[in-house]
């Protein structure tokens, strides 16, 4: 059996009053907080496994350091941040709803980059996923705090046939503060072919932690 040390819990941050209304920010020269609710529903989550946690990261942006703290309370725990799990560049479509960046992912494809932006949706999800590897030199166990995307990505890794490709970078929304928990030899695993079965052709170059 696996030792608890050697776990790690990915979670998206709690609600914004941007994620409550699918519009994006991926521009940390948007500062999008906590709503009253999302601090509130952290604060309400009593698990366990937050009394064993020994190492938080989370991306540069407030409301995943809003999260963490949130749900760690006074605890006593490492806290780091790594840029590399930093939310998408949503480039031209920032501060606008979703399904605007979505109907141009659709017709321009993955390995586009949106007007404005710094990379692509492959290049993104690429970069999350070397943050998350990263993740497994701090020690355990950990908290992982991220956004949507990451957490649509490692779900859908978990739950595809092996050697499954996605077809499409269309995902189901992840939900907020609920865990996907994975020990090391499973996250190694995932990882390991992430790129050929998401069709990223090269992992973005580190952003810096």
């Amino acid at each position: 059996m696996t030792s608890a040390r050697h776990t790690t819990y990915l979670v998206r941050h709690a609600r914004t009053t941007y994620s409550a209304h699918h519009v994006v920010n991926g521009s940390l020269e948007v500062d999008v907080p906590l709503d009253a609710q999302g601090t509130a529903s952290c604060r309400a989550v009593t698990a366990p496994w937050l009394d064993t946690v020994a190492t938080c990261v989370t991306s540069g942006f407030t409301r995943t350091r809003q999260t963490a703290r949130a749900l760690l309370g006074d605890r006593r725990v490492v806290m780091h941040s790594d840029r590399r799990l930093d939310e998408i560049d949503y480039g031209a479509f920032e501060g606008g709803p979703w399904t605007r960046y979505g109907a141009w992912l659709a017709e321009a494809g993955p390995h586009a980059t949106p007007p404005g932006a710094t990379e692509s949706w492959c290049q993104a999800v690429g970069r999350m996923l070397d943050g998350l590897s990263a993740c497994l030199e701090v020690p355990g166990p950990r908290l992982i705090v991220g956004h949507g995307l990451l957490g649509s990505v490692v779900r859908w890794l978990m739950s595809a046939p092996p050697h499954a490709r996605l077809a499409e970078p269309f995902l189901p929304e992840a939900p907020c503060l609920e865990p996907v928990v994975l020990d090391d030899g499973e996250l190694v695993r995932l990882l390991g072919d992430a790129g050929v079965r998401l069709g990223i052709t090269a992992v973005a170059e580190t952003a810096g932690r």
